[in-house]
């Protein structure tokens, strides 16, 4: 006889990126505890499925989320126009899938236009009888072009879509309790409000990680280059850091966002001793080798709710030196897994590189440490039994 919640369709429209990666590790552990599991993106997709349960399905006309990082601006804002007709199109082949297929549950894990508020609404037309929920990796939708103020995309537009879209939704889920404060506050939601853990990032992983007292002096600043995350202020202090610990290195390994002036950041790099500028998306299979030759991790956000990064440095027994916003204290625990200080406050931040840079056995103890809590309450099977624990009984409306 099939389980509740037996059909599940988990939609990534980018096929490539963190949110990506988390869409096919729940997958494959809910795939693991019996579901029948579509992750539904885009064209290429950078990971495949491990389980015979879960299955990775490229049907949407999305890209790549940094696919033509290094076109002329006039083209970048050109192409704005070019992508929102084919992120539109991507909504209608969705609604028509989750028609035809007629899934029990649909989760997503992103809304960013107002678009996806709308397509929602729909979806609930279209499959009134599912269970509809959201993965709030971010509660509130950041700003991600220029020009913009602030952190966050509060256009009204947006706004009221998206206010919809949550109004609609079954169930919502959170990896911390600071997130679903933010997601009780924020949007109008009918439904429970779930906090659930991230999961650790083995699809990186090939092999047994080395030791982070294994490799010298060498600072990593990993993933999306944008405003909020604070990169400024790593450089800021590196000339301090460099001060006190003369062979240490730091790289900076991700895409730039629309907001980070490109060309401004890499004459600040240039100037600085002993900093690599790695510019562009990662791909899956060069993780490994970046996140190994570090000793630790820096995660400066200036506001977030959760990282990822944080996540994938435990897998390899990295500490992090990161800020205390949102949940990340919650994974990056001070002197249990990591170092934690103040947002924006430049001599802790510094003083945390330098403490982790030259203690090599504490960096291993705080690494190693991180990386056994992933095995205990946080792994994909721990993921998935949250989300199937959480899915209501559906109503019809």
């Amino acid at each position: 006889m099939p389980q509740p919640h037996h059909r599940v369709m988990l939609v990534e429209f980018p096929p490539a990126g963190g949110l990506f990666q988390f869409a096919v590790q729940l997958g494959e552990g809910l795939a693991r505890r019996g579901r029948s599991v579509r992750v539904v993106t885009g064209s290429d997709p950078e990971l495949s499925s491990r389980e015979p349960g879960c299955r990775v399905e490229p049907i949407l006309p999305t890209w790549h989320p940094t696919a033509g990082a290094d076109v002329p601006e006039w083209w970048r804002k050109a192409r704005r126009v070019v992508r929102a007709g084919r992120h539109h199109a991507a909504w209608l082949r969705l609604l028509l899938e989750i028609r035809r297929s007629r899934p029990d549950v649909v989760l997503w894990s992103a809304w960013r236009f107002p678009v996806d508020g709308w397509g929602v609404v729909a979806a609930r037309r279209v499959a009134p009888h599912a269970v509809l929920g959201m993965i709030a990796h971010e509660p509130r939708p950041l700003v991600e072009q220029p020009g913009q103020d602030g952190h966050y995309n509060d256009s009204g537009a947006t706004y009221q879509a998206l206010r919809q879209a949550y109004a609609t939704v079954d169930v919502v889920y959170t990896l911390g309790d600071s997130a679903r404060q933010v997601v009780l506050d924020t949007w109008p939601v009918q439904g429970p409000v779930v906090v659930i853990p991230h999961g650790d990032e083995d699809a990186f992983r090939t092999g047994t990680p080395t030791g982070a007292d294994e490799t010298g002096p060498h600072l990593l600043f990993f993933g999306t280059v944008t405003g909020y995350k604070g990169l400024d202020d790593v450089l800021a202090v590196w000339p301090r850091v460099r001060a006190a610990v003369p062979d240490a290195t730091l790289t900076v390994a991700g895409s730039l966002s629309a907001d980070v002036d490109a060309a401004a950041l890499r004459r600040r790099v240039a100037a600085l001793d002993g900093v690599e500028l790695r510019d562009g998306y990662v791909a899956v299979e060069d993780v490994p080798a970046l996140m190994e030759q570090a000793r630790a991790v820096v995660l400066p956000y200036r506001r977030a709710s959760q990282s990822g990064v944080a996540h994938l440095a435990q897998t390899f027994a990295r500490p992090a030196v990161a800020t205390a916003v949102g949940d990340i204290p919650t994974v990056v625990r001070d002197g249990e897994t990591g170092l934690v200080v103040p947002p924006g406050d430049g001599e802790a931040l510094a003083a945390g590189a330098i403490r982790l840079l030259t203690d090599p056995a504490l960096a291993r103890r705080l690494g190693d440490a991180g990386r056994a809590g992933l095995t205990a309450g946080a792994s994909w099977d721990d993921v998935a039994a949250a989300v199937l624990a959480g899915l209501p009984v559906r109503e019809p409306r």
